[in-house]
């Protein structure tokens, strides 16, 4: 069968109606003994293993032994689609015929609240009569009712409808031997489909197995758990809601929903059903949804619903929703069958996931690699050597590359222009942006612009074709070394300080808006004179924003009392000091970004 929920059919092979005519032949009361006859509908019984066949061959031998104007056969069927068999076959009619199942459960279901063997016990409701006089077109007057117990367990009944003469007169002595001898064949084919069936489910989920587990693509893996459980069990709609390690629902993949039902089904995941199973991790079937509170209607069709955890080991990765139009959809053996598939499910897709951000990790991985090469690249080879002055810059990256930046750049003899920049974002976006910035720099020095129209200039290059959410903070100026003079601009950066030797602080403020923002913005420049043990610190926000054990960052207050501490050491030794005190002022379960640091002392 290509799949497991197949409804029995009636066999119509040639082997079947060469068997059926073989009782015929050979179950004939006439001149036969009790013992003979029991023989000969034994044979016949066990003869076959299909249940859809063994249904005609057990009404057939009633119909020939007890001689009656009909043969009824009540069973149930317990975890499959077709839990009740309610059958009737005639001697104007021998084909057996199907009646209605909702009457043959009503009937069960009273039969198996008797305990006992009474004539009360199988009084035949008058649905059931009803039922049987429609079937044959005539009312009908009685009904001899036996129970099928195999093993002393309540399989159904089958029942005698007499002629107008009655019963034969062996009907008494051989109806309950028959019965007997029906119940075991009928418990054996039962076995053997459901061994068959296992064996089948077995090989399925040992295909599903396979195939889940031989791609590593999530979305392959999805795909082919949807065809599987297709295959699997019936269903009208269904879904695979993902959750990710907080237990909120990432992703959802359906089939058979509306696609204005897309916001229906992340109300389901939250609040429904679906939600409810993801809470507990319990599984459900809901034979009539609509009288479940907690059911979210996605389709108007929806009569039952089954949800099931996706488990991999005891950690939830999502959960299967199936729905189908009519009510008891589901039943125990689905629930069995589709919790198997969870299993192999669960494993898969949390495989596809991990390798998901393995390969998300290597490339974020490779991103920062190449944003730190590109970092590294503007960095300068080597501090600056002027007389008089002790210069020196450091770059402290943290694991995650930001985009900071800083630069000697010779202008003419006795000048020296000094930057220091910070970009906006992580990764290769900001190495880009602080690319981009680097280079409209030095290309606007060379023309020899005054300081405010190179920030003018640098901004509006940036500003074009650049997002919103790109920016670059910065500050720089040139150093006359012969006048001692400092001339910068500052574009929304961290304050510079001068710390002087008598320990007041100049901070040098921002000027103007930062680069890349808005076109068109003018930018100022100042002029600040220096004199021997004059301290100038410049810096990015990596180091003030750093967050301590008490959760205050270390601001730059702390900083000039850092510097004050050490203001009488090289610059070098100033940078190292800084560092390490922030370090050490950092709280080691927060992430630290990088800082960049510029020193320049007058000698």
């Amino acid at each position: 069968m290509d799949t497991l929920h197949a409804a029995d059919q009636t066999i119509t092979r040639p082997e079947t109606r060469e068997r059926i005519e073989a009782i015929d032949t050979a179950i004939r009361p006439e001149g036969k003994t009790d013992a003979e006859i029991l023989v000969a509908a034994s044979h016949a019984l066990h003869s076959t293993l299909y249940l859809s066949e063994l249904y005609h061959v057990v009404l057939r031998i009633l119909l020939r032994v007890t001689q009656a104007q009909a043969a009824v056969l009540l069973i149930q069927r317990p975890r499959t689609h077709h839990p009740v068999v309610f059958k009737i076959a005639s001697t104007a009619d021998p084909v057996a015929r199907d009646l209605p199942i909702e009457v043959g459960r009503t009937y069960l279901d009273q039969l198996k609240e008797k305990r006992e063997h009474t004539d009360d016990s199988f009084a035949t409701p008058e649905q059931v009569s009803e039922a049987l006089s429609e079937a044959l077109g005539d009312a009908i007057s009685q009904v001899h009712w036996v129970r099928l117990a195999p093993k002393g367990r309540f399989l159904g009944v089958i029942g005698i409808v007499p002629l107008a003469g009655g019963f034969g007169d062996r009907t008494a002595s051989l109806l309950e031997p028959l019965a007997v001898q029906a119940s075991v064949a009928l418990d054996n084919a039962m076995l053997f489909r459901r061994a068959e069936r296992e064996s089948l489910q077995n090989q399925l989920l040992l295909d599903a197995s396979h195939l889940l587990l031989s791609s590593l693509n999530l979305d392959e893996i999805l795909d082919a758990i949807m065809n599987t459980l297709q295959r699997v069990v019936p269903y009208n709609a269904a879904g695979i809601f993902l959750v990710n390690d907080q237990g909120e629902t990432e992703r959802i993949v359906d089939r058979g929903y509306d696609r204005s039902a897309r916001p229906i089904l992340d109300q389901k995941a939250n609040v429904g059903l679906v939600g409810w199973v993801a809470s507990t991790g319990k599984s459900l079937i809901i034979d009539d949804a609509r009288a479940d509170s907690r059911y979210v209607v996605a389709r108007a069709e929806t009569q039952s619903e089954m949800v099931v955890p996706i488990l991999a080991g005891d950690h939830l990765v999502g959960v299967f929703n199936l729905e189908r139009d009519v009510r008891d959809g589901f039943f125990e053996v689905d629930l069995d069958l589709v919790q198997a598939l969870a299993q192999h499910a669960g494993v898969a897709i949390e495989r596809a996931k991990m390798h998901e951000s393995e390969m998300e990790r290597r490339r974020i991985k490779g991103e920062l690699e190449v944003a730190r090469s590109i970092q590294m690249r503007f960095q300068p080879d080597q501090n600056p050597v002027i007389e008089g002055y002790d210069i020196a810059g450091v770059n402290i990256p943290s694991e995650e590359v930001g985009g900071d930046y800083y630069d000697f750049i010779r202008i003419v003899e006795g000048q020296l222009g000094i930057a220091i920049a910070d970009s906006s974002g992580k990764g290769i976006p900001a190495a880009l942006i602080m690319a981009a910035f680097r280079a409209s720099l030095i290309a606007e020095i060379r023309n020899n612009y005054s300081l405010h129209v190179i920030m003018q200039k640098v901004n509006d290059l940036l500003c074009e074709g650049n997002e919103v959410s790109r920016f670059v903070t910065t500050i720089y100026g040139v150093l006359d070394a012969k006048s001692r003079v400092f001339t910068y601009s500052n574009a929304g950066h961290n304050p510079g300080i001068l710390l002087h030797p008598n320990g007041n602080v100049v901070l040098l403020n921002a000027l103007g808006t930062a680069l890349g923002l808005f076109p068109k913005t003018e930018y100022e420049e100042r002029v600040i004179g220096l004199t021997a043990g004059d301290l100038l610190f410049l810096y990015t926000d990596g180091v003030t924003d750093v967050v301590g054990k008490n959760g205050d960052e270390f601001e730059i207050d702390r900083l000039i009392g850092v510097l004050k501490e050490h203001a009488g050491l090289s610059v070098q030794d100033v940078l190292r000091n800084v560092r390490n005190d922030v370090m050490e002022y950092a709280d080691p379960n927060e992430q630290v970004d990088d800082f960049t640091m510029v020193a320049i002392k007058v000698l």
